[in-house]
């Protein structure tokens, strides 16, 4: 073992900022699939695998275990380890999101059918980040223009406790930490699934939906400490492509795509992930195809706006579903509509999330350089 002296977080890494822009745009296309036509074999398969485009949602959990556990690693040592964190933290996070929920609960009642808004007792749940924990309280999980927060609940959650744990655990210790940890959280949802079938609170719950976060964090530790020969290298991206195949073969072979999901999705989707993202780590900068296609403009653009275009698609979309509904049924049928459709909304979004970034959020990481460790 070998550790590596210069801290990658203090790096820019382009290529993770490609994988960040693929893992938003696999969710915008998952809650786009409903508009592709289902009447033709082609068609349909096109459909499932943009349905398996929630799979975005582990890559990105699989990020953030990566780079926030690189962060907390780097700066361990800091005199304000813990201030530093969270308030770099809270001002990328904080702003955009309360902003937008205040909005939301303002505007949203007057222009959203009840059906698509939470229950206005349930409201604090998204200013506390718990709201992928609604299911296990009150029951099925409700599909509306603000569920898809549950993610970021999620994250939150994570950056709320980890900075303490990485803190208190020597770093020899972090990695068998963190691998039982993943072999606990298999065998939890194993034993949960297997005895009480598949649920929507085992996929949204913390403890049993934090493969992501585990693995990536465990890339984190190992760029760190380990050296990776040029054959190891080449192997990663190849692991990760068949992780994710059999992710994908799984899924539209099993008649139960959510009971193969939480009993051996999660697991591989975290894995192939981790990979890809290790890979992209250790190779960032070098030359390669996989490098050139990550370091694509419109894949880091995508990925530099990914916070606001994942806030902010889901309403959109709505409001798009509600306008196409309007239309006459030979238009919402015509080939290529639901394609075209879906492109535009996207497009929408991207618009939205990039003046949101430079207009707003953007003053707000402006002041992060106040927060930078000391003590070092």
């Amino acid at each position: 073992m070998v550790v590596r002296k210069a801290p990658l977080s203090a790096r820019k890494l382009a290529s993770l900022d490609g994988i960040r822009g693929l893992a938003i745009l696999a969710v915008m296309l998952h809650h786009g699939a409903w508009r592709f036509p289902l009447w033709n074999h082609p068609a349909q398969a096109v459909a499932w695998l943009l349905y398996l485009g929630w799979s975005g949602v582990d890559l990105f959990f699989v990020l953030s275990g990566f780079l926030i556990t690189g962060i907390l690693l780097d700066s361990r040592g800091a005199l304000n380890y813990f201030r530093s964190f969270y308030a770099r933290r809270a001002l990328r996070i904080f702003p955009l999101y309360y902003v937008f929920l205040s909005a939301a609960f303002v505007f949203f009642p007057v222009v959203v059918t009840a059906d698509w808004m939470p229950v206005n007792g349930d409201r604090w749940l998204y200013f506390c980040y718990l709201t992928n924990w609604e299911v296990l309280w009150k029951g099925p999980w409700r599909h509306t223009v603000m569920a898809h927060l549950w993610s970021l609940a999620v994250e939150e959650q994570f950056y709320f406790c980890w900075p303490l744990v990485v803190w208190m655990l020597r770093p020899r210790t972090l990695l068998p930490t963190l691998l039982a940890g993943e072999a606990a959280v298999i065998c939890g949802r194993i034993w949960w699934v297997l005895g009480h079938g598949p649920s929507e609170a085992v996929a949204i719950a913390t403890v049993t939906r934090m493969d992501g976060l585990l693995l990536g964090a465990v890339c984190a530790v190992l760029v760190r400490r380990c050296v990776f020969p040029e054959r190891v290298l080449r192997v990663l991206p190849v692991a990760g492509m068949c992780g994710l195949w059999l992710f994908i073969a799984g899924s539209l072979a099993n008649r139960n795509p959510d009971r193969f999901a939480q009993l051996a999705g999660f697991p591989l989707l975290a894995t192939s992930f981790a990979a890809f993202v290790l890979y992209a780590a250790l190779t960032d900068g070098k030359p390669g195809a996989v490098q050139k296609f990550l370091s694509l403009p419109a894949l880091t653009n995508t990925g530099k706006y990914a916070y606001g275009l994942y806030i902010y698609h889901v309403p959109l979309f709505y409001f798009g579903d509600r306008l196409i509904g309007g239309l006459p049924a030979a238009v919402r049928e015509a080939p290529g509509f639901g394609y075209a459709a879906t492109l535009v909304s996207m497009a929408i979004a991207y618009v939205t999330a990039k003046l949101s970034y430079d207009l707003f959020e953007r003053r707000f990481l402006n002041w992060k350089s106040r927060f930078a460790t000391v003590g070092l």
